[in-house]
């Protein structure tokens, strides 16, 4: 796997004219390559079309659609993630197909405005297979995670103030490494706390392995 590397953007007269902030010296994984400083421009300005469900800044709106402006969601997750759930949506909530609509050329101006809103250096993937059991996640999940998920995993569609996990849309687009680094390290600035064992601010401190059965439970039931 190819290390984070370390890139610094310039702004423009005409892109700080026009509002746009960009991380000046972020860490990227090599699947969270940066926007041109143009198409962060062009991001910001389709992303009217998002603002909303997700809010103005990307802050997101509880019950319509998540927050998008977190720099460990950022830092977790990979660009194909971003443009394949812009592109395809998420089936049974929300989240409506734009790829269609919007053409490709402004789903990847739109992965590249997301992108900019990254401060913390893209985090590792661990990329081996899942440790934990499906029965294993079973009760884990329905003990701790359906809470704020659900208990099938709905989010907003139960009632809940997490979104929802549990579809194959998300599941058939994000990987097990992603998914291990959204639990490990919580979603900045949302309700969604780290449950990392090591975590000081965890919601329960879960071993890697128990977090691992969570993924295969979440796996072998999606809707």
């Amino acid at each position: 796997m190819s290390p984070p590397y370390r890139i610094r953007l310039v702004v423009t007269a005409g892109l700080a004219m026009a509002g746009v902030a960009i991380a000046s010296d972020v860490g990227y994984r090599a699947d969270q390559e940066p926007g041109t400083p143009e198409q962060i421009a062009r991001g910001k300005s389709a992303f009217v079309t998002c603002s909303g469900c997700h809010g103005v800044d990307g802050e997101g709106r509880v019950g319509m659609g998540p927050r998008l402006n977190s720099p460990s969601y950022l830092a977790s997750v990979s660009n194909d993630l971003l443009a394949t759930t812009i592109r395809e949506g998420r089936a049974q909530t929300n989240m409506i197909p734009w790829g269609a609509s919007l053409g490709e050329d402004t789903v990847t101006d739109l992965v590249a405005y997301l992108r900019s809103w990254q401060t913390t250096d893209g985090y590792a993937l661990d990329t081996s297979p899942l440790k934990g059991s499906a029965e294993q996640g079973a009760e884990l999940y329905q003990s701790i995670c359906s809470r704020c998920h659900g208990r099938n995993a709905r989010g907003y569609a139960e009632l809940g103030s997490g979104t929802g996990i549990g579809g194959g849309a998300f599941l058939g687009a994000i990987s097990d490494g992603e998914l291990r680094l959204l639990i490990h390290k919580g979603k900045d600035n949302t309700p969604m706390r780290p449950f990392d064992k090591d975590a000081p601010t965890a919601v329960a401190n879960l071993t890697d392995e128990e977090i691992d059965a969570i993924i295969a439970y979440l796996r072998a039931n999606a809707w």
